[in-house]
């Protein structure tokens, strides 16, 4: 009796769960229109201005960085629609280095690390995975913002790539403030947060663990409260 229970007290929670995912769905659908306009007026100005901008003028960094952020802010805007419901990723054979090193760069220059120490330490000579680069490229962002949020300033992120036997790895080391153990099998799912309401949604790390998941990976997290947490992103060998 007590396992029915517990099996339908499961089945219950999923049910609000889909039905909180139906209510984003909807607010994000009406929302996207008006925001992928301006975004589109952004970045159709800014790849004239490139185009018109020569490559040894100090603006053309700033305004390629301009462009490849819009560009990133719509596909955000589709990943926001796709969540809750079956997505198609699209994957190519990458280098894992580019999607980490692209995310880190565009992250560096922002107010939110401000006090915030960022390693990348990416091992070289590593065999491609098949992934949708801009999926992908999601995951990084949601996490290094996760590791931002748990992290008081002064503080340090440890980005490093690895292989392993059967796997390219992508680890996060934070020195945040750190992930309660009775939290730990909680963090993936929809809509958990332990930040305050204005530092986020509770979706980051659900949309990552789905992506990896659709690409046939794995994310493991290990925390201890006061010292930090890292997160270990796992991805099949292509071929």
């Amino acid at each position: 009796l007590e396992d029915i229970i517990r099996q339908l007290q499961e089945k219950q929670a999923q049910v609000v769960e889909a039905a909180k995912l139906a209510g984003i769905c909807k607010l994000a659908a009406g929302i996207a229109h008006e925001i992928n306009n301006p975004l589109t007026s952004v970045l159709t100005f800014s790849n004239l201005m490139l185009e018109q901008c020569p490559p040894d003028d100090p603006r053309y960094d700033k305004l390629k960085l301009m462009a490849r952020e819009t560009d990133r802010a719509r596909t955000i805007v589709r990943q926001l629609l796709n969540f809750g419901r079956e997505s198609v990723i699209k994957p190519v054979k990458i280098n894992i280095n580019q999607p980490v090193t692209e995310i880190a760069e565009s992250l560096i220059a922002q107010e939110a690390f401000k006090g915030i120490e960022l390693s990348l330490k990416l091992a070289d000579n590593l065999p491609e995975v098949y992934a949708d680069p801009a999926q992908f490229g999601q995951v990084v962002l949601n996490i290094l913002l996760n590791a931002i949020h748990a992290i008081t300033p002064p503080g340090r992120i440890d980005v490093s790539t690895r292989l392993t036997d059967k796997s390219v790895e992508v680890v996060f080391a934070d020195s945040g403030k750190g992930i309660p153990e009775e939290h730990l099998h909680k963090i993936f799912d929809p809509f958990f947060s332990t930040k305050a309401a204005t530092k986020g949604t509770g979706l980051g790390l659900a949309v990552s663990y789905g992506i990896i998941k659709k690409h046939g990976g794995e994310i493991a997290v290990a925390s201890t409260v006061g010292k930090g947490t890292t997160f270990i992103v796992r991805m099949p060998i292509y071929g």
